[in-house]
C-alpha cells in the first residue's frame, strides 16, 4: 500500500478531534441510501400458536402491554421491525385492561382479530372491528380492555425506533386501578364518522388528525367503488380531516388493494414500509428477495429497495404504515418507477 502524501497530517488533524474531508466525504455522503436491512417476513402462522400462550402464560398484572414485537435480525437484537419503526401483535384475553399510559412516540392499532375490544384515546371510546385503524397520536392517554368473551389479536406499529435514535422519548404511566379512564362514551369520536364534515370549533392547531378512528368498514367501501391505477391497483391514505394531510406527523398510514394476476408497478421510496396483509395470498419481488405471504403475514420493505408485489389466488388486500411523512416535512421524499 503505498503510504499517502497528507498521511502526517491526516494524524495530526485526528490527534486533535479533526478530520479531512477530502479523503472520507463518500463515507459523509453516500452517492445513494443503503438500507441495513432487506426484505423479512414474519408468518402467522409462526406466530398464531405463541400469541395464545401469550395469552395464557403472562398476567396482564405482570406487563404493561402483552405485545410481540417482530425484530429484523439485521438490527442485531435491537427491537426494530424495519428503520424507524416496530410492529407488534397485542393479545388480551377476556377481561383484560391494558392500562392507560403515554408517550412520545406516535403508535396506531389495526383490528385482525379483536371484536370485543376497545381502545380508550383522550377520553373516546374506540370500537375495534375488522380493519378499523386507531391512532395513538404523540403524548395521547390510551388503554384498552377486552369486553368479548375470547381472546382478542391486533397489529400496533410506532416509530419508537426513530424516537430513541433522536433520544427524546418521554414515557408516562398512568394508575392501573382507575375506573374513571375506561367510563366514557363514543359521542367525541362520533362527530367524525361523515367524511368531508367538521364541527366548526375544532381546534385546528392540532399537529395529528383530531379523528380517532377510521373505521375498516368505509375504507373497504371506498377501495371498492375508487378507479384503479394503470397497474390495477388501489392505494388509500388515511388522512387527517383538518387538512388533508397525513394522520400524523411522523406515522403515515395507507390502505392497498392489488388486482389478482396483475403484478404492480417495480417502485423505490425514500421512506420504510411495514405490510399487514389484511386479506389474500401471493407474493413479492423486495430488492433480491422474494417472499411469499397470505393473510396475517407481515412483512417489510426497506428504505429505496425496488417492490412489486402480485395476488394470486384473488384480489389482495395490504395495510401499510410508514415514516413517509417524516421524510415530507424534512423534504427528503424520493420516488422512482422502473420502467
Amino acid at each position: 500500500m503505498v503510504d499517502r502524501q497528507d498521511a502526517a497530517l491526516i494524524s495530526a488533524l485526528e490527534k486533535v478531534n479533526f478530520q479531512p474531508l477530502w479523503d472520507r466525504f463518500q463515507t459523509l455522503t453516500p452517492m445513494n441510501p443503503g438500507a441495513k436491512d432487506k426484505a423479512f417476513i414474519w408468518k402467522w402462522d409462526d406466530i398464531e400458536l405463541l400469541t395464545v400462550r401469550a395469552g395464557q402464560e403472562v398476567a396482564m398484572e405482570d406487563a404493561e402491554r402483552r405485545a410481540v414485537i417482530m425484530c429484523h435480525p439485521a438490527f442485531d437484537g435491537k427491537i426494530e421491525t424495519t428503520s424507524n419503526l416496530i410492529s407488534a401483535f397485542t393479545v388480551l384475553e377476556p377481561g383484560d385492561k391494558a392500562p392507560p399510559h403515554r408517550h412520545t412516540a406516535a403508535a396506531i392499532r389495526f383490528a385482525t382479530r379483536c371484536e370485543g375490544a376497545v381502545t380508550i384515546v383522550n377520553g373516546r371510546r374506540c370500537q375495534m372491528h375488522e380493519g378499523d385503524l386507531v391512532l395513538t397520536p404523540p403524548m395521547c392517554w390510551h388503554g384498552h380492555i377486552n369486553e368479548g368473551d375470547r381472546q382478542t389479536t391486533w397489529f400496533d406499529a410506532a416509530n419508537m425506533p426513530l424516537i430513541a435514535h433522536l433520544d427524546v422519548s418521554f414515557f408516562e404511566p398512568g394508575e392501573r386501578n382507575t375506573n374513571d379512564f375506561w367510563q366514557v362514551g363514543t359521542e367525541e369520536e362520533d362527530v367524525w364518522e361523515g367524511a368531508g364534515l367538521m364541527p366548526e370549533d375544532t381546534d385546528k392547531s392540532l399537529t395529528h388528525s383530531p379523528k380517532y378512528r377510521y373505521p375498516g368498514e368505509a375504507t373497504r367501501a371506498t377501495l371498492d367503488v375508487m378507479s384503479a391505477a394503470g397497474d390495477g391497483s388501489k392505494t388509500l391514505r388515511y388522512t387527517s380531516p383538518l387538512d388533508g394531510g397525513p394522520v400524523m406527523p411522523t406515522l403515515d398510514c395507507y390502505y392497498k388493494r392489488i388486482a389478482k394476476d396483475k403484478p404492480t408497478d417495480t417502485k423505490r421510496v425514500t421512506h420504510n414500509q411495514i405490510c399487514l396483509v389484511v386479506n389474500g395470498d401471493g407474493s413479492s419481488r423486495i430488492g433480491d428477495e422474494t417472499i411469499h405471504w397470505s393473510k396475517h403475514d407481515t412483512f417489510t420493505i426497506p428504505h429505496w429497495s425496488w417492490a412489486t408485489h402480485t395476488a394470486e389466488s384473488t384480489d389482495a388486500d395490504f395495510f401499510i404504515v410508514t415514516d413517509k411523512s417524516v421524510f415530507e416535512n424534512l423534504d427528503l421524499v424520493r420516488e422512482e418507477i422502473q420502467n
